[in-house]
């Protein structure tokens, strides 16, 4: 059953015709259409070939007994055309399916020797066929259903009716996820749908409460998890846009990390409602600085952040810490809202591998106190200092923030813990807060629970499993590198959940094999734009459909000037800036740090050295060195895994 209960808003007859339905055996599959202004309201398939179209009619038994008196009708007969066109089985169907799809006008209320009686006043037999429930049990009608059902439905017909009847699970197949080899042919792809798992979570409740309940109801919270490719920002994208639809009037904002993401969520929202809607896109930090009244005049970024760190360091003695592990401590204090010595004393740093002891956390705090002082002094700040004086906004004036009936947040393992204040002191009453998160990356990887974040998941947390995003031999390689990474590395990045072997099984495309090119950096750089000339020239149909990841953050600027200069301003998108991106570009580039979400049917992955050679860095110690190998193996993970279709690595020491 799709939905798995009915809306509240659903007629009682429909309510009743619902819980009828989901007592029939395994052999069928049943849709609820959303919109209860909409008939038929139900789509029946029986051993996935046998279709019945089901309206439900809320008739008594006492008005169909008045229907049959001989004055009741004014001496006219029911027509053929009048029972089609109240049921609404026409718009649904082609002329040539009322043969092959059985349409069904159903009477809770009323029993079959009435409905017999009734159906002999009619003109002409319209293909409808009317069918009493008040004295069948789930047994008797799914029998009936069965022997009613004839020549199996043709599979074209089979997509055509279900695209007609749920339009909102129906996916506009992304472009990366083509194959290859039919790309360019002028074949008309039939209609992709969202999985059954899929449309089950984004079709789950998604109505707001009634009134009465909404106070009762602070709000509501629902969580899916699963690993690269399993469609979990699809699942967000299609409940949002049905939220907006079944909710008039509602205030839905969706929420991301950055700024690619949100961007690419953006353009597939625009692909899948050909429309605009009234749902509100943001990354956090653009939201919180549309409600926080505090403007700093400068910005400190991440990668000034060491050095920072480097300077207030010179007059004290920090042992064999470095710079690098106090600019991440200081974060991880600051994510998760840490505002004592106290509260850092005591506070156990699950998920930190290296142990600090009260004298060490005395002085890191002692530093985190001189820097956010040298900020203030400067009219500065830093993205870790913008969310806590959101958070500190949001704390002292909750009701200058806006309030949204539905927030979805899209990759919400990135979001830090001091970020949800907000977001949850944004939502209102009975409203709901929507999640899709892959729990491998992010500050889940500190072990921590969402629980610790103020967010109860208990008993409304799904997990999908099947991956669609990329072709076996892909997957294959990145489970592989996993394997080889924990070799080398034990105990680290053992919360990566990469495929089973029965789920690369089930991936019908077997695909190519990635390339490893063992080059210079700069000779790299010369083979990436010859190899993006070729295919711009060989293979036009890949346009928008090609992705560059940088594993060094300061490089993309330099890699997207180079590769302008070969093919065009307008060719290359940097995903990063903050600008308007160009219209129509060949390919985009973007950090590795903001690839999550992303996808491309061809991915070429830079800068990668870098990261193992950081893993070598003599300063570090064992703990250090551990977190930052997990660190890397989580990033290369997710990079190799943004390849839908063919993948191509440049690195000289590939691990």
């Amino acid at each position: 059953m799709i939905p798995d209960r009915p809306p509240a808003s659903a007629r009682k007859s429909v309510q009743t015709m619902f819980r009828l339905l989901r007592k029939l055996d395994d052999g069928f599959q049943i849709w609820l259409r959303m919109d209860p202004l909409q008939t038929p309201g139900f789509l029946v398939l029986w051993r996935g070939r046998h279709a019945f179209l089901i309206k439900v009619a809320d008739t008594s038994q006492e008005l169909a007994d008045r229907a049959l008196q001989p004055d009741f009708l004014d001496g006219e007969k029911v027509t053929a055309e009048s029972l089609e066109e109240s049921a609404g089985f026409r718009e649904l169907l082609d002329p040539d399916d009322h043969g092959l799809v059985r349409c069904l006008l159903v009477f809770p209320n009323v029993d079959e020797g009435s409905i017999d009686a009734i159906e002999k006043l009619r003109s002409a037999d319209t293909g409808v066929t009317f069918l009493g429930l008040k004295q069948r049990n789930a047994d008797d009608f799914g029998e009936h259903l069965k022997s009613l059902a004839e020549s199996a439905v043709p599979q074209p017909v089979l997509l055509r009716l279900r695209a007609r009847f749920t339009p909102e699970s129906v996916i506009a197949t992304p472009a990366a996820r083509v194959p290859l080899a039919r790309r360019g042919a002028g074949e008309s792809l039939p209609p992709a749908f969202l999985d059954l798992a899929q449309e089950s979570l984004a079709k789950l409740e998604v109505e707001l409460p009634r009134e009465l309940e909404m106070e009762a109801r602070r709000f509501e919270t629902r969580l899916i998890t699963g690993p690269a490719g399993c469609g979990k920002s699809l699942v967000l994208l299609h409940r949002a846009l049905l939220a907006a639809r079944l909710n008039r009037g509602a205030r839905l904002l969706v929420l991301t990390h950055n700024r690619p993401i949100n961007g690419e969520l953006k353009r597939r929202l625009t692909t899948a409602a050909g429309r605009a809607t009234r749902i509100e896109w943001r990354t956090f930090f653009s939201w919180a600085r549309s409600q926080s009244p505090h403007r700093p005049g400068g910005m400190v970024h991440d990668y000034q952040m060491e050095e920072r760190v480097r300077a207030l360091m010179r007059d004290r003695d920090f042992g064999r810490l470095t710079p690098a592990f106090i600019a991440e401590e200081i974060g991880y204090l600051r994510d998760l809202g840490i505002d004592t010595l106290d509260e850092y004393l005591a506070l156990d740093r699950s998920g930190r591998l290296k142990r600090l002891g009260p004298e060490q956390r005395r002085a890191i705090w002692n530093l985190l106190g001189r820097h956010r002082e040298s900020m203030e002094r400067a009219d500065e700040s830093d993205w870790h200092e913008q969310a806590l004086r959101f958070r500190d906004h949001a704390r002292c004036h909750p009701e200058l923030l806006r309030k949204y009936d539905f927030i979805f947040i899209d990759e919400a393992q990135f979001f830090a813990k001091v970020w949800f204040e907000p977001v949850l002191a944004s939502l209102a009453a009975g409203g709901q807060l929507f999640m899709a998160a892959d729990p491998t990356q992010g500050f889940l990887k500190r072990r921590e629970s969402w629980a610790a974040a103020g967010i109860d998941v208990r008993g409304r947390s799904n997990r999908l499993a099947k991956p669609y995003r990329s072709t076996r031999r892909i997957l294959e390689f990145a489970r592989e590198l996993v394997e080889r990474r924990r070799a080398l590395h034990p105990d680290t990045a053992d919360d990566l959940d990469p495929p089973t072997d029965d789920e690369l099984d089930a991936i019908e495309e077997d695909g190519e094999d990635p390339a490893i090119l063992r080059l210079h950096p700069q000779a790299a750089l010369r083979q990436l734009g010859d190899e993006l000339s070729r295919l711009r020239e060989e293979s036009p149909q890949l346009r928008g459909s090609i992705l560059i990841l940088h594993a060094e953050s300061s490089a993309t600027r330099s890699v997207t000037a180079l590769l302008r200069a070969k093919l065009g301003a307008g060719e290359v998108a940097d995903l990063d800036d903050r600008g308007d991106p160009p219209a129509g570009p060949f390919c985009s580039i973007a950090r590795f740090h903001s690839a999550t979400g992303l996808e491309a049917a061809v991915v070429f992955l830079l800068g990668i050295d870098s990261l193992l050679e950081a893993e070598g860095d003599p300063r570090l110690d064992p703990e250090s060195r551990a977190e930052r190998a997990a660190a890397h193996t989580r990033l290369l993970y997710m990079a190799t895994t943004r390849a839908a279709r063919r993948l191509v690595i440049f690195s000289r020491h590939w691990p």
